[in-house]
């Protein structure tokens, strides 16, 4: 897809990180966006930069998490403008550092539920339309995490895997189709994923926002202009980040001896 003039392009998680920064890019490149975040403030807040800048720009405020929101939201899109050409599906969540056994079910399922589900949801409600189109594009945010698995982010790292696998699996089910599937693995990009964390632990939340901050490498802006062209050539992998090309050649290298190289780097008392 080479040129993203009039088309439109639906976008989850587009209310900061690189959801905003995919929407201001796509709308700068003639795309009119159609947005989606749980933040109502924070959508409203992209939706504004893109039309101060003369892009054409909507959407509405709900969790992906909610199947019967998301099909709602792909209907009235095609009811308003015809049709749909691109979807990313990048609305995702993370949590505090916790080993598997002492993370609460809730917590689990509500990591599961926005980063797994909704990434399902948001793909069967649109492939119907994105199929009637003569060129489309289906893309689905997974990690790093979804190659390689990390400790102590086990809800994140399960969700990504499964996002990795479920689209992988569209991709070979849609490769007769008008659909280019791309699965996007980005590694430490500078986003408010870590600080967006539900939590009442303020003080843990701050020590483990500032290390990310210092391990992510990529900006937003640049990350999205990586997808970008990820979408334009129809990738079907974009990896994301100097430190996600490293990691994903450790796991294709040596896939049963991965780990002893994270686990050598990691401290989880740092993130405490």
């Amino acid at each position: 897809m080479k040129d993203f003039s009039k088309k439109i392009a639906v976008i989850t998680g587009a209310g900061s990180g690189m959801g905003r920064e995919l929407a201001i890019q796509l709308a700068g490149a003639g795309a009119k966006v159609v947005l989606n975040d749980w933040n109502e403030a924070s959508l409203n807040e992209t939706i504004q930069l893109i039309e101060r800048n003369g892009g054409s720009a909507g959407g509405r405020a709900f969790s992906v998490a909610d199947r019967s929101e998301v099909y709602n939201f792909a209907q009235e899109t095609v009811n308003r403008f015809g049709g749909v050409d691109i979807v990313v599906n990048n609305a995702g969540i993370s949590l505090l550092q916790q080993k598997i056994e002492s993370t609460p079910y809730e917590l689990f399922e509500k990591v599961i539920n926005i980063n797994m589900w909704g990434v399902i949801y948001g793909s069967k409600a649109f492939i119907p339309f994105l199929k009637e189109r003569p060129e489309a594009a289906l893309v689905n945010v997974s990690s790093i995490f979804g190659i390689a698995a990390y400790p102590d982010q086990g809800p994140y790292v399960t969700a990504k895997f499964a996002v990795r696998g479920f689209t992988e699996t569209l991709r070979q089910e849609l490769a007769k189709t008008s659909v280019a599937v791309t699965c996007v693995h980005p590694g430490g990009i500078k986003t408010n994923i870590v600080r967006n964390i539900d939590t009442t632990q303020k003080a843990r939340l701050d020590k483990f926002s500032d290390v990310f901050d210092r391990m992510a490498k990529m900006s937003a802006a640049d990350a999205a202009t990586r997808i970008i062209k990820g979408i334009q050539r129809k990738e079907k992998r974009v990896i994301v980040g100097k430190d996600a090309l490293f990691m994903d050649k450790i796991a294709r290298l040596f896939p049963s001896n991965y780990e002893d190289t994270i686990m050598k780097g990691y401290d989880i008392n740092k993130f405490q």
